[in-house]
């Protein structure tokens, strides 16, 4: 009985830039694990507005996964049963503006442009 319930239980990864969030969703994913986006809680937003929810009893295996991918986190919290976090979706998340010669790709708070054809990066900003 109190194993079932901690799988109610769920965790929350933070993570100080979007590129770690994105990557760390990727590689959580590619390992089978279930995880959702989400919102972090504000005061865990330090330039990153993503993170990932999963469950109390993957943290293990999924800090273990992240470690060994190189995947750099902020932090890891233990959320209350009853907490109601915002889904992030990706495809509002994540904001593309052409211009003739350049592409804008904006996620959370980080731009970044680079030149068409090329790919050069020709700015970053934003970010944390």
């Amino acid at each position: 009985m109190a194993e079932q319930a901690l799988e109610e239980e769920k965790a929350l990864i933070v993570f100080d830039y979007i590129y770690h969030a994105l990557r760390g969703k990727h590689v959580l994913e590619e390992a089978g694990l279930d995880i959702k986006e989400v919102a972090p809680p504000p005061e865990y937003r330090t330039g990153c507005d993503l993170a990932l929810e999963l469950s109390a009893i993957e943290v293990d295996n999924a800090e273990r996964i992240l470690d060994e991918k190189d995947v750099i986190i902020l932090d890891i919290l233990f959320m209350p049963k009853d907490t109601k976090l915002v889904p992030v979706y990706l495809k509002t998340l994540i904001k593309t503006t052409d211009f003739p010669d350049y592409k804008m790709v904006r996620c959370g708070n980080m731009k970044v442009t680079y030149q068409k054809g090329t790919g050069t990066i020709v700015n970053i900003s934003g970010g944390g």
